[in-house]
């Protein structure tokens, strides 16, 4: 049995957070700076308050509802993200009673951050091609900004929140998921993390004390860290050979593909990356000028708008890669059905 997306909405908050706002914050070289080499005009953030899975009920109810599925209908719910409303029960378990699901549907979390999509696209693939489930829900959903200082001034201008959901179903062999590679390299974990946010180091009030390092940039450690040069050194390394070798594990090359999405992380990071690939103009596509970076929401929301704006084709061909904290990393092949609906249409801001 093959699986493809059948349907993609998602959901971004109201609030704008604009460059305008950050060089008030920051000063306008510092931001100037960061936006030439970013590529980010505005992002969304969240309001106190909202939470991912706000942003992913309002998503999924908005895909239902296009798509018009009886909530009762899903029998496999994902909640992928690094930012859920608890630390127990699962997030996917408070989405699964706002929506109205079947006590039969099956719902867990995935706990995972950038590479989060091809993650779980790949379980919920897996799950639908053993015959036990026909309509599963992937859901991104990621309130990065909650987790970063507001005085950290090299990943506030980088970051926005969103959540993403998608429709597994099963399909028409020879279209689908082609095929997926995940890979992780553990030994840089440190590189992404808040260091007091689990049992390792609970949080106490020397925690919570700011500290201002060499670059000037404020935090906690109760606040999400990012070593910049070794994740930038990661991803200009390791993506494109994980890219390539998965294009030479399943005898494909760039020629196959219609369009190649690279996770959003910032715009130099991307072109350097489509620049090693030799990736033509043709077939890059970009959303993160009025977004940002919504870590694990970010490669499914650049999925979903490419869908929109008519750039996924009936029949054609998608290579994305997803990659960041973990380190991690997932690329995944999809050619598309030949019956494939249109895109909803998206409505961009989160509705109350």
């Amino acid at each position: 049995m093959a699986t493809t997306i059948t349907g993609m909405h998602y959901c971004l908050p109201t609030r704008i957070l604009s460059n305008a706002d950050l060089e008030q914050r920051f000063g306008a070289q510092a931001i100037q700076s960061i936006v030439k080499m970013a590529g980010v005009q505005e992002r969304r953030v969240v309001e106190p308050g909202v939470t991912a899975s706000d942003l992913a009920f309002c998503a999924a109810r908005r895909l239902l509802a296009a798509r018009e599925i009886d909530p009762r209908e899903i029998d496999l719910l994902i909640f992928a993200s690094q930012t859920g409303d608890y630390k127990l029960p699962a997030t996917a378990c408070v989405l699964h009673g706002r929506l109205g699901l079947a006590d039969t549907c099956a719902c867990f979390d995935i706990g995972l951050g950038c590479s989060a999509f091809p993650y779980a696209a790949q379980v919920a693939a897996a799950m639908v091609e053993s015959g036990g489930f026909r309509k599963a829900l992937v859901v991104n959903a990621e309130a990065i900004t909650t987790l970063i200082h507001p005085l950290d001034r090299g990943l506030v201008p980088l970051h926005g929140d969103a959540a993403v959901v998608s429709l597994v179903e099963p399909c028409a062999p020879g279209a689908g998921i082609l095929w997926t590679e995940l890979g992780t390299d553990g030994t840089g974990f440190e590189h992404l993390i808040i260091p007091a946010s689990g049992a390792r180091v609970p949080r106490t009030e020397a925690t919570a004390r700011e500290i201002t390092d060499e670059a000037g940039i404020v935090r906690t450690q109760e606040h999400l860290y990012m070593n910049g040069p070794a994740v930038f050194h990661f991803s200009l390394h390791k993506v494109p050979d994980a890219i390539q070798a998965g294009l030479h594990k399943h005898g494909m090359t760039m020629d196959d593909f219609d369009l190649v999405l690279l996770h959003q992380a910032n715009r130099t990071m991307v072109d350097m990356i489509y620049k090693t690939l030799k990736v033509p103009a043709e077939k890059r596509f970009y959303f993160m000028d009025h977004v940002g970076n919504a870590s694990g929401a970010s490669s499914p929301m650049l999925l979903a708008e490419a869908w929109r704006q008519g750039r996924i084709k009936p029949g054609g061909t998608t290579l994305l890669a997803a990659f960041g904290v973990g380190l991690s990393w997932g690329v995944m092949a999809v050619r598309w059905p030949a019956d494939l609906a249109p895109a909803p249409v998206a409505e961009v801001d989160y509705a109350r």
